[in-house]
């Protein structure tokens, strides 16, 4: 199984691909629930934050340390990428 692999690539293809689902998630579904959409950045930060979890997984419950050093990898990428955006 891919997942019992412990690599940088795949932490590098599951922290961008996790936040990309998330906010197209979000994109369609909270409108349909609540009525309206949140705003753009907090939707973006919102997807961001998923990645969390799965550090702590990779990290400390199945210890693959690369795996989750590509995660963690792809978030900063995408926290700064976030902070370009979305300057004052």
């Amino acid at each position: 199984m891919i997942f019992k692999k412990d690599s940088a690539l795949l932490g590098l293809f599951l922290g961008l691909f996790i936040p990309l689902v998330v906010y197209l998630i979000q994109i369609k579904l909270i409108p349909l629930i609540m009525g309206q959409s949140f705003s753009r950045t907090s939707m973006e930060l919102f997807a961001l934050v998923f990645n969390l979890p799965l550090i702590r997984y990779f990290l400390i419950n199945v210890k693959h340390e690369n795996t989750g050093k590509g995660i963690l990898f792809a978030t900063f990428i995408y926290a700064l990428i976030w902070v370009y955006t979305n300057q004052l």
